[in-house]
Order: C-alpha cells, then sequence, then structure tokens
C-alpha cells in the first residue's frame, strides 16, 4: 500500500472500490478500514483457495474465507465505522 499526503479533507473508504486493491494475483473481496481509518483488505488468490487479510503493512494468510472474517471480527470496522 502507498502512503499518500492529504491536504484538506482525508478521504474515506467508502470513497474506494475493492477492485482498486486487487492486483498481483489477489482479487480484493472486502474492504474494511482500522479505527484511524486506513484501509484493510481481505482479499482471495486467483488460482489458489488462499485467503489474506493485509493492512498497513501487515499481511496474514488464511486457508478459508471464513477464518479470515474470524480473525477481522473485533479489530476492524466496516465503511460505516460499525464493528465487524
Amino acid at each position: 500500500m502507498k502512503h499518500r499526503f492529504f491536504y484538506g479533507m482525508k478521504p474515506r473508504v467508502n470513497s474506494y472500490s475493492p477492485k482498486d486493491f486487487s492486483g498481483k494475483g489477489y482479487v480484493c473481496d472486502l474492504l474494511l478500514q482500522t479505527r484511524w481509518g486506513t484501509p484493510v483488505t481481505v482479499s482471495c488468490n486467483r488460482e489458489l483457495d488462499i485467503w489474506k487479510v493485509q493492512h498497513g503493512f501487515s499481511t496474514v494468510f488464511f486457508g478459508t474465507r471464513a477464518d479470515a472474517l474470524d480473525y477481522c471480527k473485533g479489530r476492524f470496522y466496516d465503511a460505516n465505522g460499525q464493528a465487524v
């Protein structure tokens, strides 16, 4: 992820689309945010059934989508700021 400096209003996660975070063999399935508003992606590999949760410089891999979403529960928020 690239860090950018914004002068003015800070962009919100709901202004992004999951396809903006797809690439390098992964398709972004779900877009969440941290409590500070930085994006969190839940992505699936295009060839294998491997899921990853990526936020900041951290990436955690999972075998199923359910495991990835269980990891996100209580840690991250949806685009409206509600806990997952």
